[in-house]
């Protein structure tokens, strides 16, 4: 990850309890805008802050979670903007008094730790995968691994699933692809930021997946993409829609939005999992910006500014992160309605 020379305003994985005060206070007139959401995207605004102040631009303040602490946090008026990595319908945004857009595309990313494999080698089907999670498929060399991959030394070596214990949109993700491909994880753990998990050591945050793989040899678990990247963690290639092997890229993450409906809706909300496509990953996330629709005219101008900014200066950071931009025509169309 490129390193930023320049002091911003900028926190990341603040605990819930100690935002309690930002919780029920809106930011004042004065005060330095604020944004609040998910860590996924928290690399990409450290990157779009400093270089958008270096610009010219204004200070900006960055609380990196959850998605759903982004939104509970503009809903509170706690925050200028929110940012979620699952869209809200809508519906529930007229109800909300919310407004909504996408402005990156990233991925959630298989990840292991087998020695002797190199990344983006293993192999693995939606059906394999649920049987590895479900505790069904627990060593490295069982027979449907091999099937899944000729030719390919696997290990004899127990298989150690690690697993996000805070709620995340990277757990809804997965555990939603595993509900769509295994009646079995379909009516047991199910699809859910958090989930009962049937076997599998816990962390919290890509940072404590990170740190039970590295301390424990044929680990499989679940990251973002740039994370990934970032941490030189070995990716696995997951057989897609089509029946294509992928493996995970920025390319592979924006190959369904070039058709993807984008403007059917208003809050430009598009589905995501498993789309069609020879090239397209099958875990996909497209990243939100919030705007509450009674916002101070002032501040709500600055936000669009900054990401208005984002827009049009901000993809070298984008792919220089591991994450991929929003079509271009996207672009243009949130403008439009900004406008």
């Amino acid at each position: 990850m490129k390193s930023l020379g320049i002091s911003v305003a900028f926190v990341i994985g603040l605990a819930v309890a100690g935002s309690a005060a930002a919780q029920s206070a809106a930011p004042q007139p004065g005060a330095p805008l604020s944004g609040s959401g998910g860590s996924i995207q928290a690399p990409l605004f450290k990157a779009w802050i400093a270089d958008y102040q270096k610009a010219g631009g204004e200070p900006i303040a960055y609380q990196g979670q959850n998605s759903a602490f982004g939104i509970s946090q503009i809903e509170a008026k706690a925050a200028d903007f929110g940012v979620t990595a699952m869209p809200i319908s809508d519906a529930d945004l007229k109800t909300k008094g919310l407004s909504q857009f996408p402005f990156v595309i990233s991925g959630t990313v298989l990840v292991t730790n087998v020695p002797g494999l190199e990344s983006g080698k293993l192999k693995l089907d939606g059906p394999a995968l649920a049987a590895i999670f479900l505790g069904k498929i627990t060593t490295w060399n069982d027979p449907a691994l091999k099937a899944l991959n000729p030719g390919v030394d696997l290990p004899d070596w127990p298989i150690t699933v690690a697993r996000r214990t805070d709620p995340a949109s990277m757990t809804l993700l997965l555990t939603s692809y595993l509900s769509s491909v295994s009646p079995e994880w379909k009516a047991g753990p199910g699809a859910g930021e958090t989930v009962n998990w049937p076997i599998g050591l816990g962390g919290k945050g890509n940072a404590g997946i990170s740190d039970i793989m590295s301390g424990t040899m044929g680990t499989i678990s679940y990251v973002e993409y740039a994370y990934a990247l970032d941490h030189k963690l070995d990716l696995v290639s997951l057989k897609n829609h089509d029946g294509t092997f992928v493996t995970p890229s920025p390319a592979a993450f924006s190959a369904f939005a070039a058709s993807a409906p984008w403007t059917a809706t208003k809050g430009f909300g598009v589905q995501t999992l498993d789309q069609p496509g020879k090239s397209t990953w099958p875990l996909v996330l497209v990243s939100y910006g919030l705007l509450r629709d009674d916002a101070d005219p002032d501040r709500a101008k600055r936000v669009r500014d900054f990401f208005t900014w984002g827009y049009n200066h901000g993809d070298a950071d984008i792919t220089t992160l591991g994450y991929a931009p929003v079509p271009a025509s996207v672009k243009a169309a949130v403008q439009a309605k900004w406008k």
